[in-house]
């Protein structure tokens, strides 16, 4: 099998932290989708800082709400929470909109779960099971559901990528807007950083 190539805006829709980005693609080409989750993980988890993950959260839509741009990230942001807003209510979205306020507001950061296959009632629960964690716990929790979202991402860039080679075609992914990827630090979460990586 030939091996894949992943570039910097392909991996930056997979995950949104260009430190993960850059590295994902100074590490491609892969010779399986298997492989590259695991050089995928060990970026994430020993290579990434946390000023990394919190760009990475920020380049979530808020649960419960439909993103409306046409990004590959923003479609596949929408796939995933297809099951949560065609089970919501509108009294369950109000109330899950409500609790991601008060979790943002504690924590600094959008409330971060893989969504795939999950109804809007059972990611209201975890929500609120979560808001009683410690913030540096929540850190490493939101972490790791990043790295599952990044884990589908992967699966669906190269089955893309696969399919697109098997037919002599060409695969691209879109690029996010100078806008949405901009990224504004929450400084709340400033006691949770090592002295080195404090934001000027």
């Amino acid at each position: 099998m030939e091996e894949i190539k992943v570039d910097e805006k392909e991996a930056l829709a997979c995950c949104g932290s260009s430190q993960f980005a850059k590295q994902m693609a100074l590490a491609s080409p892969f010779p399986s989708v298997d492989h590259a989750i695991s050089v995928a993980k060990d970026i994430w988890f020993n290579k990434v800082d946390v000023i990394g993950w919190l760009e990475a959260f920020a380049a979530h839509p808020q649960i419960g709400e439909s993103p409306s741009s046409h990004t590959t990230s923003a479609q596949w942001s929408k796939g995933e929470q297809s099951t949560a807003l065609a089970t919501a209510t509108d009294s369950g979205l109000q109330e899950l909109s409500d609790w991601n306020a008060r979790y943002r507001q504690k924590f600094g950061h959008v409330f971060l779960i893989c969504a795939s296959g999950r109804s809007a009632a059972e990611i209201l629960g975890e929500l609120k099971n979560r808001y009683s964690n410690r913030p540096i716990h929540e850190l490493e929790i939101a972490s790791q559901e990043q790295m599952k979202i990044t884990e589908l991402r992967l699966r669906k860039l190269f089955s893309a990528k696969t399919k697109a080679d098997s037919t002599g075609s060409q695969y691209s992914t879109a690029v996010a807007s100078k806008a949405e990827s901009t990224f504004h630090f929450p400084f709340c979460l400033l006691h949770l950083l090592p002295l080195p990586f404090l934001p000027p």
